[in-house]
């Protein structure tokens, strides 16, 4: 409703001659505005669980704000940050409603998965199922990804403080 051409924010997007619904950019606003409680939820909740006195004993020893937050905060609320980015990212792709409501199902301008299984239905319930399965297959991987992700992250030891080499000899 606040981008309706008769609203305060569209009216004056429309007089500079900026249309939004129905477009690509009414997708992604769509699925923001949507999905963005899920990701700040989990956000906060990651850095919530961060330890203060981490934090504190980064700050007596001399670190900056935004060093203690970049350096100890953000590596320790990592793994939350990025659960919920999954979950945003999973639940957004699935997003039908706002979608179809704002930006419309215009077909290779707007149509998102979801909408075309939606549309597909009707026309080829064959069609309708493939893109279903290749919905799933989509997920299936991602969720793969996200189990085998931290293994590859302990098997290349990619964390910054490792064990000086030994010069015995």
């Amino acid at each position: 409703a606040a981008f309706g051409r008769y609203q305060l924010l569209g009216g004056t997007l429309h007089a500079l001659g900026i249309s939004i619904g129905f477009t690509q950019a009414a997708v992604v606003l769509a699925v923001a505005f949507v999905e963005s409680p899920f990701y700040v939820r989990g956000a906060v909740a990651a850095f919530e669980a961060v330890d203060a006195d981490l934090l504190a004993a980064a700050r007596t020893l001399g670190a900056g704000p935004e060093r203690v937050f970049f350096r100890v905060a953000l590596p320790l609320a990592a793994g939350g940050l990025a659960a919920s980015s999954a979950l945003a990212l999973a639940r957004g792709l699935g997003e039908f409603g706002a979608t179809i409501i704002f930006a419309g199902s215009l077909q290779g301008v707007t149509q998102t998965l979801p909408l075309a299984i939606y549309a597909q239905f009707e026309a080829s319930f064959d069609v309708a199922l493939a893109i279903g399965t290749l919905f799933v297959l989509v997920g299936a991987a991602l969720l793969l990804v996200l189990k085998i992700a931290p293994a590859w992250a302990r098997f290349a030891s990619i964390s910054p403080y490792r064990p000086a080499a030994s010069t015995s000899g």
